[in-house]
Parts: structure tokens; sequence; C-alpha cells
């Protein structure tokens, strides 16, 4: 039986850790239900691939449930249910971009949005040399590195833009975080 594209880049089935506020365990949720309750807390990860003083970023795929043909970090997911954000990142990238690389934690932020809530585990890695990621379609509409010049212009012309994602690349070109550029 095949999938529907929107399944396929939803993963409708998926159970997540329910957390409480402090980021503790109290039970288990469908991903389904976390995108339309902001009080069933879970979590979630957000990687930056950065080259120098660029970063990638990716146009979500117009079959995502949240925030669909939105501009968003180089990766984001879910961390399922008995994982570890460090293991769901290095996931979300194979599974996402077609590639790995060490990743550094950045921070854990809670993060509240109108229809949901959760926890931001945000982690950045260095793009390797030449590397050219192959995207999940059923994810990924398209990537594109972009400076902060070019983030700037985007800005100005109204891209499509993740709240979140602005504030994470804000903060990476602010250099707030000590990772290697």
């Amino acid at each position: 039986m095949n999938s529907s594209a929107s399944d396929r880049a939803n993963n409708p089935t998926e159970i997540l850790d329910l957390v409480d506020e402090r980021d503790r365990v109290i039970g288990t949720v469908g991903k389904r239900e976390t995108e339309t309750d902001p009080r069933l807390v879970h979590r979630e990860i957000a990687i930056l691939i950065h080259r120098g003083g660029e970063l990638l970023w990716q146009l979500r795929s117009a079959a995502k449930s949240v925030m669909p043909s939105t501009w968003d970090l180089a990766c984001a997911g879910h961390v399922g249910a008995g994982e570890v954000p460090a293991a769901a990142a290095q996931r979300e990238l194979r599974e996402e971009l077609g590639f790995d690389v060490a990743l550094v934690a950045l921070e854990r932020r809670l993060v509240r949005q109108p229809s949901e809530t959760y926890f931001a585990y945000v982690f950045a890695g260095a793009a390797p040399e030449g590397v050219e990621p192959v995207i999940d379609p059923d994810e990924v509409a398209a990537v594109e590195w972009c400076d902060e010049a070019g983030y700037g212009r985007w800005r100005a012309a109204g891209r499509a833009l993740s709240p979140v994602a602005c504030e994470l690349a804000e903060a990476f070109w602010a250099e707030r975080w000590p990772i290697r550029r």
C-alpha cells in the first residue's frame, strides 16, 4: 500500500515523549496530537548547518502539516519516544538532507506557539567541503545557502520564514555561541 506524501512528510503514527515544563518525561503522545494542543509539551531538534558565515536553509515541503512551504533551518524534527535529542538530530539530518556531520549541542529552549509547545534542542555542524544535500522531497522542497546580508534581503522581501529559525539564525550571526565558523 502506498502512503500519501502527507503521511510520509508528517508521520502521523509517530509516538513522542510527553514532557512537563521542566522537560521530564511524564508519558507518551502521538505526534499529530502535539501539533494542535499546546498543553502537550514534547521535544524537537533544530540544526544549523554552516559554512563560513552562511547557513543552510530548507524550504519545507508543501505536504508538511506545520509551516508548509516555509523556509526553516537546515533540519528540524521531532524526538521520538525514548530517543535522545542528539540521536534524533543525526537521524533527521540523514533523513532530510542525506548527509551526516559532527554536531555540537548549542542550547535547549522552551518554544510556545499558538498550536504547540516544545523543547527545542539546538545543534550546529560545519558543512563538509563540497557537500551536496540529497533532499527527501516528502520533507524538503529546496535548500539554499544564505549569509547575513542575504537573510536581510529575504526579510525585506517578505519571504515566508520560520520565526524560531530567524531567532536562531540571528543568534548565529551575532556569534552568541562559541562554534567555529
